[in-house]
């Protein structure tokens, strides 16, 4: 029987897993490449770093405890604001691991050569290759070796600082600032890097005890150390070197040693940097060929990555990510090593505080962190700014190279991942909250109102008469008492030998007679144009007309050409429309409101509820989704609906369904309606409007179609938003 993962690890275990993942580079390398930017003030620049990556940590530290399962960053993510997202992020974390591993072994050979007289890159590139084939034979550092490793590092550093710290020379802080404030924030974006393990725990968060204690205990606890120890052990390498020696050194800490230690404290500084490197970079490539395999797993990346090897090792992705490795350290400078990979951190930060707020203002029923984030919302915008401000300090390569992974994801998932993705997510449903809490709040409005001012009943050569009762029934209906209800005949300017009204005596009598029973007076009147169909759409702009009452039957052989005129003044209407299709209206006891929950709401309920208020009408709120839409889609939809039931004074019900054929499946529920009212895109949208009209054509029901012209204005991203939730 397959042994799941075991939650073993502890607090310290933790603490030590983190603060390993930061002590390598950042200490090691990346003060001397620091320095050469901006002088003595790159211990402050370390401190700094370290205050943009506490949002993200909280955050981090948040989701874990909602979410203790392996799979860290790209997991929550992909949570958060689905698979589009999620692939830029699993990119993201994948290039940025890999550049920091990358980082590790180019600087480790730096100090290699400090004890032997070696050729820096064979070396690197060696080391690579020994730690891809440790990777293939199923290696992994156990919580106790980590310890060991991160206590032994740890102990030579604090000696290193308090041997370093009396010999402090206040001559070498002149001056400070070398570059002033940008050549503070350029080198703050450079040595971002040295905290990117810092969340590293959340990814084996399955396997840690008490995960709601020992995780943001462990992340909080490590980054306050660090936040501490980098300045002070910069303090010493700035104070003990003079910056013509340290600027641009790859081995700041040696070269810091051998001021004070003599030539065995450098060795032993080599050593240590060795190891602190080797496995520092041994984790990246471990944590980064992971990332390719969940990925795999979720549909996102070629199934060939999820091979297992027979130590159970996903030997493709460790592979593929050690050959990008060896790549990157043949071929790529180490400034720009450690440049690319604070970009691709700065990034994912930024992404990692925006999935929080997602969480968060989504409301969703299953995410209960144990922990939650501070002054939230303010840390993590916080965070989100002062990450892209740092990245605009770092040169036109990393950005990019930032803005080259996030294409480069948004284009494998388009051409790979969308057709096999599940593309729900908790952004979405905080959309979909926020958007339908402001359609109710309008539709609200827009059933208080009452009636419309002026409304219009167009007589055309589409128009079957059999349907005039139905158009005056809700024309006035929809005009209320104190509105005006027009009935005119667009006529060709040769009329037939008629009644002059072009509606013969009886039709009138019975036309004003129902209007007087509904409380509204009818107005009958014929106008006669060469072109009635612009008369009509002249007279409607001219008059300020705001609903337009229409016939729209089937397409035959005869009416083909009328239907098609007729259509086109309704997607040219400059007012709200309705339309009435299929077969006459009788009673309506059961009225079904069509595909509730999208940007057509507000008329189409308001409409409706005039009506389940004129008729005694039970409403019933229908919406149709894909069959595999996720059960937070269909909750949002629910909650909305019920919503709408407090606005709407009629009996309601609620039914969210899904379905491999959405017009089957809207023919079955709608089989027992006596009317349905369905909502269309705006008018000039033809492309779109099709859908709607097959629809329509299929159902045996009555059908109101609503148009509206009078949607809110809205900024692109926000209709583009809207059509990705809708």
């Amino acid at each position: 029987m397959a042994k799941g993962l075991e939650r073993d690890l502890g607090l310290y275990a933790v603490f030590t897993i983190s603060i390993g993942a930061m002590i390598g580079s950042g200490i090691f390398v990346l003060p001397g490449l620091a320095a050469k930017i901006t002088g003595p003030s790159v211990m402050l620049a370390f401190l700094l770093a370290g205050v943009v990556v506490l949002p993200a940590a909280l955050s981090k530290s948040e989701m874990a405890t909602a979410m203790p399962e392996a799979g860290g960053t790209y997991l929550y993510i992909d949570r958060a604001m689905g698979p589009l997202m999620g692939t830029v992020a699993g990119f993201g974390v994948w290039f940025a691991l890999v550049f920091k591993a990358a980082f590790a072994l180019a600087g480790l050979g730096g100090y290699l050569a400090l004890l032997a007289d070696i050729d820096l890159k064979p070396v690197a590139l060696g080391i690579g290759v020994v730690l891809i084939a440790l990777n293939l034979m199923g290696a992994k550092a156990t919580g106790g070796a980590q310890a060991l490793l991160v206590t032994g590092v740890l102990g030579v550093i604090t000696y290193f600082v308090m041997r370093g710290s009396i010999h402090v020379d206040r001559v070498n802080f002149e001056p400070f600032l070398k570059d002033g404030v940008s050549g503070l924030l350029t080198a703050t974006a450079l040595i971002f890097v040295s905290y990117a393990g810092v969340t590293k725990i959340a990814s084996v968060a399955e396997e840690v005890k008490r995960p709601s204690r020992n995780i943001p205990l462990g992340i909080l606890i490590s980054i306050g150390l660090m936040m501490i120890l980098y300045p002070a052990i910069v303090y010493v390498i700035v104070g003990v070197t003079p910056l013509a020696i340290l600027a641009g050194s790859e081995v700041p800490v040696a070269e810091a040693a051998g001021q004070f230690m003599g030539s065995f404290g450098v060795d032993v500084i080599a050593v240590t940097a060795a190891l602190a490197l080797t496995s520092m970079a041994n984790a990246g490539l471990l944590a980064s060929s992971r990332y390719p395999f969940a990925m795999s797993r979720n549909s996102l990346a070629p199934a060939f990555f999820q091979r297992v090897g027979g130590r159970g090792t996903p030997v493709t992705s460790i592979l593929v990510t050690g050959g990008a490795l060896l790549a990157l350290i043949a071929f790529v400078p180490l400034l720009e090593l450690a440049k690319l990979a604070s970009a691709f951190q700065l990034v994912v930060f930024s992404v990692i505080n925006l999935a929080v707020i997602a969480f968060r203002e989504s409301h969703l029923d299953w995410y209960r962190p144990d922990f939650k984030s501070p002054f939230y919302p303010w840390v993590q915008i916080f965070g989100i700014v002062a990450a892209a401000v740092l990245l605009t300090q770092m040169g036109i390569l990393p950005i990019l190279g930032a803005i080259g992974i996030i294409m480069f994801g948004v284009l494998w998932y388009r051409g790979f991942g969308r057709s096999r993705a599940i593309k729900d997510s908790a952004m979405l449903d905080a959309l979909r909250i926020r958007s339908t809490g402001r359609l109710v709040s309008m539709t609200e409005a827009a059933i208080a109102k009452g009636g419309r001012a002026h409304v219009l009943i167009p007589v055309l050569r589409s128009t079957r008469r059999s349907r005039m009762d139905d158009l005056i029934r809700f024309g006035t209906m929809f005009g209320q008492a104190d509105g005006v209800v027009e009935v005119i005949e667009f006529e060709e300017e040769t009329p037939r030998k008629r009644h002059p009204t072009g509606i013969d005596r009886r039709f009138e009598e019975r036309t004003r007679e129902l209007a007087a029973r509904l409380g509204a007076d009818v107005f009958v009147r014929v106008i006669r144009s060469k072109d009635p169909e612009q008369a009509l759409l002249d007279y409607v702009e001219e008059q300020g007309v705001d609903l337009v009452i229409s016939d729209l039957p089937r397409e035959g052989r005869g009416t083909r050409r009328f239907i098609h005129e007729m259509k086109d003044v309704r997607d040219h209407l400059p007012c709200d429309s309705i339309f009435l299709r299929n077969r006459t209206v009788g009673q309506v006891d059961n009225l079904v409101i069509m595909g509730s929950g999208g940007p057509y709401d507000v008329l189409k309920i308001s409409l409706a509820a005039k009506v389940s208020a004129a008729e005694g009408s039970r409403l019933r709120f229908v919406h149709v989704l894909p069959e595999d839409a996720r059960d937070q889609q269909v909750d949002s939809l629910e909650s909305y609906h019920h919503k709408l039931e407090e606005v709407v004074d009629a009996a309601t019900e609620s039914a969210v369904t899904r379905a491999a054929d959405l017009i089957a499946e809207i023919g079955v529920i709608a089989a027992d309606a006596d009317l349905v009212v369905m909502g269309a895109p705006a008018h000039r949208v033809r492309l779109f409007g099709d859908l709607a009209d097959r629809i329509a054509d299929s159902l045996d029901a009555p059908v109101m179609m609503v148009h509206t012209d009078q949607q809110p204005k809205q900024a692109w991203y926000e209709k583009v938003l809207e059509r990705i939730i809708y």
